[in-house]
């Protein structure tokens, strides 16, 4: 049980123990639960293109030139990856025209998750409710205005090439028709599946995407990217369909952890280069491992590839060191009854209206699981929340960074998880556990957090690497993101 951050892997219908489970936690913790009590305070295949040959985020070039080549290698093979729910190539290249290599992105093409707003380009969502695969397309949704997060990458001289798919309403992790740019038979993850396929593939270098309890990050570990959730706050939230409301938060990913930084610092979330003195590297960091955090099951080699990156955490200088956060075993369960619960909320005019035969097969067996759930579960689920920021933010008192690997697995096989299982470590776990189980934590607390290349298993399929910081370090977050990548191993951990 106490595992970090963690969970029980196990099966059976989500909302059975919810009690037992949220009596545990408070009792545990010393808390009564009564329901409305205060809460207390919160302290082998390869790529199909090789990603290097799009350029340098932020490089020298021209946006016209620069939008050509994405369009040609999209249209190379997008046919196999299908990482895009719509390309717009004329407003891209009517864009770069206008662009002149202005600003610090000097028109670098970028991809759009299809949950996020984009002027004059129809948000769909994913779903036939607004227009995507199978829906009308009078039910489309076509924004007047920019999202607010991509407002500021045009401010920054970035060019939007187009909306990468997403999962139905952000609520999977599976992303289809999107496939893995690294094993086109397996899943790039979810849900911002198509903005991590498009910057593995070498569409572009970086894509928007939302995070909601791992969204960015998951999918940027199975495909072999990085990702990058900063403190909420750092990155406009307005614009975008939600998923859940209080978890969820805009990020990106990008084809490098320096292309993390580059972009992350054009879009004002970091000090630009020139700015603030950075933190230099891991020179006196201090790195914490939630205790129980390469407790099974989890991929052999993930493990294996995790000591070896605290192993060149110390070569750098840093010092790594045990914390403990009592309760990360419930977040994983804490996390989906938010996420249910709000996400229930969103939708059920939805449904009231009888439009429930138009959600996907899974996202619809989600709502109905969410209204089995009992009303207090998810107002105990906020009082764990409260209880799991104060045991995040108590750890990172003594820490700079807390590590952990992004996922227990690598990316499963498109055929192996339609009944919602996955493999992990020699034995099936709940393809939510799985995903959720070293991510959610940091929406739960509100933590920035990044995930970066850790080179691949025995079969060449990428592992990832998650940071967490404390709140508004999320320079200390990118600094160490890019000092790590240099080192970084791109082979097999053997």
């Amino acid at each position: 049980m106490g595992s970090g951050t963690g969970a029980p892997l196990s099966g059976g219908p989500l909302h059975a123990d919810l009690e037992r489970l949220y009596g545990i936690a408070l009792a545990e913790a010393g808390l009564p639960g009564a329901l409305y009590q205060d809460a207390p305070p919160g302290g082998t295949s390869s790529p199909a293109v090789p990603a290097g040959q799009a350029g340098r985020a932020g490089q020298a070039s021209d946006p016209v030139a620069q939008v050509e080549r994405a369009l040609e290698r999209i249209a190379a093979t997008d046919g196999e990856v299908r990482a895009w729910a719509l390309v717009d190539a004329e407003g891209a290249r009517a864009e770069a025209e206008r662009n002149g290599g202005r600003g610090p992105l000097r028109g670098l093409p970028v991809g759009v998750k299809d949950l996020i707003d984009v002027a004059g380009l129809p948000t769909t969502a994913g779903s036939r409710h607004l227009g995507g695969p199978g829906g009308a397309a009078r039910s489309r949704r076509v924004p007047a205005a920019d999202a607010g997060c991509v407002a500021r990458l045009r401010a920054a001289g970035a060019v939007i090439v187009g909306k990468t798919t997403t999962h139905e309403y952000a609520f999977g992790g599976t992303t289809p028709p999107t496939r893995n740019p690294r094993d086109t038979a397996r899943i790039p993850g979810g849900s911002s599946g198509g903005s991590a396929a498009a910057v593995a593939a070498g569409h572009v270098r970086l894509a928007l995407g939302s995070d909601t309890a791992g969204s960015v990050r998951i999918p940027a570990a199975y495909c072999g990217t990085a990702g990058f959730v900063p403190s909420p706050g750092r990155l406009p939230g307005d614009g975008v369909l939600p998923l859940a409301w209080s978890l969820d938060r805009v990020g990106l990913i990008a084809a490098t952890a320096g292309d993390i930084a580059l972009s992350a610092s054009a879009l004002e979330i970091i000090p630009p280069a020139g700015g603030a003195a950075r933190p230099a590297g891991f020179q006196g960091l201090r790195v914490g491992v939630p205790a129980g955090t390469l407790d099974e099951p989890i991929d052999p080699d993930i493990g294996a590839a995790f000591e070896r990156a605290l192993a060149t955490v110390r070569d750098l200088g840093g010092d790594v060191v045990d914390v403990a956060i009592p309760h990360g075993w419930a977040a994983v369960t804490a996390g989906m009854t938010i996420i249910l619960g709000e996400c229930l909320d969103y939708h059920r005019e939805r449904l009231g209206r009888g439009g429930g035969e138009l959600f996907g097969a899974d996202v619809r067996a989600m709502l109905d699981l969410a209204q089995e759930v009992p009303a207090g579960a998810y107002v105990r689920a906020q009082r764990v929340r409260h209880l799991l920021r104060g045991e995040a933010l108590a750890a990172l008192s003594g820490v700079d960074l807390l590590a952990m690997p992004t996922m227990p697995c690598v990316a499963p096989r498109a055929d192996a998880v339609a009944d919602g299982w996955v493999p992990v470590g020699g034995t099936e776990v709940t393809m939510a556990a799985a995903h959720l189980r070293y991510n959610v934590l940091a929406n739960l607390a509100a933590l920035p957090c990044g995930t970066q290349p850790l080179g691949t298993d025995r079969d060449g399929l990428p592992i990832g690497l998650q940071w967490i910081a404390a709140p508004g370090r999320d320079e200390t977050l990118v600094s160490a993101m890019t000092t790590f990548a240099p080192s970084t191993p791109q082979a097999h951990v053997r």
